[in-house]
């Protein structure tokens, strides 16, 4: 099970579920300086600071300091948000559900961001 698509085509998903925020979160979005990136795979620094498995999967990853900690706009180094193509890709066999994935994990990691724990972002219906 994998569906593949061109690294542009991915990008236009991530920039698309962006663009589905809800308008409070997508506003706060735009004025945050946060970086939304996409990478094909995580680099094995990122799974070693995770203490993921081999066999673990991580589909997006949200670095820097959240809005609830401390985070704003106004800080020197922007926090970044990396949202990994080929996992994701990986878990999905057509269009549709790669599109669900892609959005899904865009909202959870943006929730991480605003400084919601696991449960809060699924509460919210962030993913």
């Amino acid at each position: 099970m994998a569906f593949r698509v061109s690294p542009e085509e991915f990008d236009g998903m991530v920039l698309g579920a962006i663009e589905q925020l809800p308008p409070e979160i997508y506003q706060r979005v735009q004025i945050e300086n946060i970086d939304i990136v996409v990478e094909p795979e995580p680099t094995p620094d990122q799974r070693f600071d995770l203490s993921l498995s081999p066999h673990e999967t991580l589909f997006g990853l949200s670095e820097g300091v959240s809005l609830r900690d401390g985070g704003s706009h106004n800080a020197t180094m922007p926090s970044k948000i990396t949202i990994f193509q080929h996992p994701i890709e990986d878990q999905v066999d057509c269009h549709e559900d790669l599109e669900f994935e892609v959005r899904k994990t865009v909202w959870h990691e943006v929730g991480h961001f605003l400084g919601f724990n696991e449960r809060e972002v699924h509460r919210m219906g962030l993913g």
